[in-house]
């Protein structure tokens, strides 16, 4: 089955009715209209974000390629009428000049890519808020499940969270944003007190509360990571792992290219071919060479090593804090791996955004 993404905070209706079914004591904790509708408009803004801006991108790499190309194989073109000539040599400069405005001044791209990143981090902080609070509210969430008075209360208290949220940090997103990739060491990622309301051990929804955490946070946070280190799923679409590996190959299959190149001409040279002596194989293997830089260009501004290997940390980390959590038998101890989580997933980000945040397409 393909990954569904934000189903853990119930986006569609089905995902409602169908935690209702594996849930139906502890779901409605985790039912949050309100997020919901906040989370949606900051999640489609930052994919549309997202693509813009790496699309701008991709386009000054490309530009300055072509501009790069064109200076490089003026020898093929020198016996052309002058009109011509002046003509490619007007269309590189312009394509040496766009390059340059959209990837070092950041024209067309620079405000799209904080609009991404800006939303994504509200995005994950509204996830964050939504797991913590269900996390740090065991007690009142369990005694909810029980009583509606108490179920009415915790919603109302869940409520005031969120405004007191919304208010506190995403009126002010540019300015957490900021802070964030600015601070060498940002403050934690804990927005409740996890130890003040602990269910109670002979609760008989106990096991419910704690399996529906599993799955939806633990477990959904490892099939993330596994999505985007899979080595079967689409070429550029969240799989950095496969990108990485595709710019490596592509770049020693530049290098490979451009020492075939050279070791025919220089086999002509030496062994007195003429046609080996033609301008193509030389002009040829600097046309290649400016592709691969391009290529690595890319690459830079993409950061697919980057995000594979921060996946893969944090991977283990999850790996590790839910060995720990099914391993537990009180919430005393079960606690400890769900605080480990949410920290993780705080901290995760943070790299994501200061990468993200300084990632050009400059050549």
């Amino acid at each position: 089955m393909a990954y569904a993404f934000n189903n853990d905070i119930f986006l569609s209706e089905a995902d409602r009715e169908t935690a209702m079914r594996a849930f139906p004591n502890v779901a409605y904790a985790l039912d949050n209209a309100a997020l919901r509708k906040v989370f949606e408009v900051h999640d489609i803004r930052a994919n549309q974000s997202k693509t813009r801006s790496r699309r701008w991108g991709v386009i000054a790499v490309l530009l300055a390629t072509l501009a790069l190309m064109t200076a490089a194989s003026s020898t093929l073109y020198a016996g052309a009428p002058a009109h011509i000539q002046r003509a490619i040599s007007i269309a590189a400069a312009f394509c040496g000049i766009a390059s340059v405005a959209i990837g070092f001044f950041g024209v067309m791209f620079r405000g799209r890519k904080l609009r991404w990143l800006t939303d994504r981090l509200a995005t994950e902080r509204l996830r964050q808020f939504h797991f913590q609070h269900y996390a740090a509210h065991g007690g009142a969430i369990l005694k909810g499940a029980r009583d509606e008075a108490a179920r009415a209360a915790y919603i109302e208290l869940r409520d005031r969270d969120f405004e007191r949220f919304r208010i506190d940090f995403l009126e002010r997103l540019d300015d957490e944003f900021f802070a964030i990739v600015e601070a060498e060491d940002p403050d934690s990622g804990l927005l409740f007190d996890f130890s003040a309301d602990l269910p109670d051990t002979d609760d008989p929804h106990l096991e419910e509360y704690y399996r529906a955490y599993e799955l939806l946070r633990f477990q959904r946070q490892i099939d993330y990571c596994n999505l985007l280190l899979s080595d079967s799923r689409n070429l550029w679409k969240h799989a950095p792992a496969r990108q990485a590996r595709f710019f490596g190959g592509l770049g020693l299959t530049c290098l490979a290219v451009v020492l075939s190149l050279d070791s025919l001409v220089f086999m002509g040279s030496i062994a007195g071919l003429p046609f080996l002596a033609a301008p193509i194989f030389s002009v040829a293997g600097v046309l290649v060479a400016f592709f691969a830089l391009g290529a690595r260009t890319i690459e830079d501004g993409l950061q697919p090593g980057v995000e594979a290997e921060r996946m893969r940390q944090y991977r283990i980390a999850l790996n590790r804090s839910h060995a720990r959590y099914r391993g537990a038998k009180t919430p005393d101890d079960r606690i400890e791996p769900m605080i480990d989580l949410e920290n993780a997933s705080f901290e995760e980000m943070i790299p994501f955004l200061k990468t993200n945040f300084a990632a050009t397409f400059v050549m």
